[in-house]
C-alpha cells in the first residue's frame, strides 16, 4: 500500500500536470493558428 501511495503521488501528480500542460499549449497553439494564420498566408 505504500508503494502504490508512493507511486500515485510520485507518479501520476506530475503525470496528469504534464498532461495538463501539453493539453494547454496544443489548444494555445490551435487557437493561435487559427486566429493567426489565415492572415500570415
Amino acid at each position: 500500500m505504500y508503494y502504490f501511495s508512493s507511486f500515485a503521488i510520485g507518479g501520476f501528480v506530475p503525470s496528469a500536470a504534464i498532461a495538463g500542460v501539453l493539453l494547454l499549449v496544443g489548444l494555445g497553439a490551435f487557437f493561435y493558428l487559427g486566429i493567426k494564420g489565415p492572415t500570415d498566408y
